[in-house]
């Protein structure tokens, strides 16, 4: 009999810690996802100032320039663009 009661008490425990756990996961805060690169149209793409090349976001060489932000697509064009300034 009290093998029964044991395992009836080790049991309600376990719901209880179980409960517990799933009220405070209710009550914490989870950091917002940032919004995905790709989408399902694709990926952005930002064109070239230099050269006029379009190239993936994500690929591209981003320069602050005089407040503004442009995207190269390679090094070689972002220092040209720099140079003839």
């Amino acid at each position: 009999m009290t093998l029964i009661r044991l395992l009836q008490l080790l049991l309600l425990f376990w719901l209880l810690v179980s409960l517990l756990k799933a009220v405070a996961g209710l009550f914490r805060q989870r950091p917002k996802p940032s919004p995905p690169e790709k989408t399902a149209a694709g990926e952005e793409m930002v064109q070239d100032p230099f050269c006029g090349t379009y190239v993936p976001r994500s690929l591209a060489i981003k320069e602050e320039i005089e407040g503004e932000t442009l995207f190269f697509c390679s090094e070689k064009c972002r220092d040209a663009y720099l140079d003839s300034r």
